[in-house]
């Protein structure tokens, strides 16, 4: 039996292509082909568009590369269970991808510490296997707060 996250996690990756432009997440996700959800990772390929490039006009933007990884990296953390929000998100770049290139994302759960959850991205071009950049995005598990009303129960609010 497939865990209910790794479903949320499939459906949610293949909305994104069909969400409209003035969407930020569809806007950069536009084509995204996912290649496989598990628990705790992610695989994806992604034609580069004319959307997500930087001033040159032939290359992805680097702010493009970040929000990819930090997109990619929360579902892979979503895929391992639980609502999480973004603490941290450090990533290089190694390399760069042109309009009509194909890129292949894969990211996958590396650590665990209590309510911290951590991920490691990487992005390659597809034709060549060249290394694009490489990140590690660290989300917080989210967890509803109990108000307690002074004589050590929980509160009804």
């Amino acid at each position: 039996m497939v865990d209910s996250a790794i479903l949320k996690t499939t459906a949610y990756l293949k909305e994104l292509d069909n969400v409209r432009f003035e969407h930020f997440p569809g806007l950069i996700l536009q084509g995204l082909q996912v290649i496989h959800v598990g628990k705790g990772i992610v695989q994806c390929k992604l034609t580069i568009t004319d959307r997500v490039l930087g001033g040159d006009g032939e290359h992805i933007h680097t702010g493009a590369i970040g929000m990819l990884m930090e997109l990619i990296g929360a579902a892979a953390i979503y895929s391992a269970g639980g609502s999480h929000a973004s603490v941290d998100l450090n990533y290089s770049l190694y390399s760069t991808a042109k309009i009509q290139e194909e890129v292949k994302i894969e990211a996958r759960v590396v650590g665990r510490k209590e309510d911290l959850n951590s991920a490691v991205i990487e992005i390659r071009r597809e034709h060549d296997e060249e290394l694009i950049a490489t990140g590690r995005l660290w989300m917080l598990q989210l967890r509803p707060i109990l108000k307690h009303n002074g004589v050590g129960q929980a509160s009804k609010l």
